[in-house]
């Protein structure tokens, strides 16, 4: 009886914890969240070490763009550059990453899911 009560805590406080507020922002929504800074392609693609150190301030600049999302999976190369990682239809940016010595803590991403035929189905960050 103690196990179940147990793991009934456990499994509570995991799915509270792993609760996520994702919005799903689509064309013409009003509440786009404010970016610190406007796109500039210069500096996203700034890197120092490991770091892009101005990522972080506009990716809600590129997330929450109208314009962005007409473009094709050319267009998008061209405008934010070469890719952190790509798989199939899915391109990955990285935005920010904590780290312990090599290990990464905490990483975030931008992702951006083309369709068969090249255009933007999607564009979301993964943390």
């Amino acid at each position: 009886m103690k196990a179940q009560k147990l793991l009934s805590i456990i499994v509570f406080v995991f799915c509270v914890a792993c609760n996520q507020d994702v919005k799903n922002y689509e064309a013409g929504m009003s509440d786009k969240p404010a970016s610190e800074l406007v796109f500039d392609k210069t500096k996203w693609e700034t890197k120092e070490g490991r770091k892009y150190p101005y990522r972080d301030k506009m990716v809600n600049d590129v997330v929450y763009n109208d314009t962005i999302r007409t473009l094709q999976k050319p267009q998008i190369l061209n405008l934010l550059g070469e890719p952190d990682r790509s798989s199939e239809n899915y391109i990955y940016y990285l935005i920010k990453q904590e780290r312990l010595l090599f290990w990464p803590l905490h990483s975030k991403f931008m992702v951006v899911k083309f369709t068969d035929d090249s255009s933007v189905e999607w564009i979301r960050i993964h943390q």
